[in-house]
């Protein structure tokens, strides 16, 4: 009986379990995750290798003009390494980390994730998936906000391959605004923003899609030439007072939308 219960366990059946708890769903980056990893044995006794905690998300990838989507792993922790866990028994590991600063908001299409791996030698690895809501790195909302209030609305957003960029991911998020306001209906088709955050501030990528007015305008669509990207760097002390960043957003997409 010893044996073919070993046999179904390495297939998957009886086999031990695992299942993460996290003290809460919702973080911003920057913030530590806390939660506890429960592993139930199964009806054998097996070996464990080890026990991952992973941040993980999807992003698009273009090619040949068609989308497929990538997963991309953000972060992993180790939270133990090998033990043997007897039939039925359980054991509670808790972890805590930091959210990179670098992980995407979930919005839009963009979606995040905790995912455990439970390696087991010798059998099926088990594996416990949980999403949760990230919300925008403080200095981002305050952005998000200025940009709101000079009269953008937020129509998509999601995590795009991009390495050109040389980030640590493979991908940026993208946020792409339509104009809600007379003045910039008039001058803007759409405004388009990427985040390059870090410790001392944060970069920001506009590309600022400019309405065809006259031949003139027809002409930069044609030729792609109605649409500007440019690179500004802002200081913690910019990105604290939401005032100040509407003046200085104000004066870059006014610069590069007439």
């Amino acid at each position: 009986m010893s044996f073919f219960k070993k046999l179904a366990a390495s297939a998957g059946i009886g086999a031990a379990k695992v299942d993460t708890i996290l003290e809460k769903n919702a973080y911003y980056p920057g913030q530590e995750v806390m939660g506890t990893v429960h592993v139930k044995g199964g009806k054998v006794a097996q070996d464990i290798r080890y026990i991952n905690v992973k941040i993980e998300t999807q992003y698009v990838i273009v090619k040949d003009d068609e989308e497929r989507r990538k997963y991309a792993n953000i972060f992993t922790l180790r939270v133990t390494d090998s033990f043997t866990i007897q039939p039925g028994e359980k054991h509670e590991f808790p972890f805590s980390f930091i959210l990179p600063i670098d992980t995407p908001m979930t919005i839009g299409k963009v979606e995040i994730a905790v995912m455990t791996d439970l390696d087991i030698q010798g059998g099926i690895d088990k594996s416990d998936y949980d999403r949760i809501f990230v919300e925008a790195h403080p200095w981002v909302k305050n952005v998000l906000e200025a940009t709101s209030n000079l009269g953008f609305h937020l129509n998509e957003a999601d995590c795009e391959q991009a390495p050109y960029f040389q980030r640590r991911l493979p991908f940026v998020q993208e946020f792409e605004f339509i104009p809600t306001s007379d003045y910039y209906r008039y001058m803007l088709d759409e405004l388009e923003l990427i985040f390059l955050i870090d410790e001392g501030g944060l970069d920001i990528v506009f590309e600022v899609d400019r309405r065809a007015r006259g031949l003139r305008g027809w002409l930069e669509e044609m030729y792609n030439d109605g649409e500007q990207l440019v690179r500004y760097r802002f200081s913690p002390s910019d990105l604290e007072n939401v005032e100040v960043l509407e003046g200085m957003l104000e004066e870059i997409i006014d610069q590069y939308a007439e």
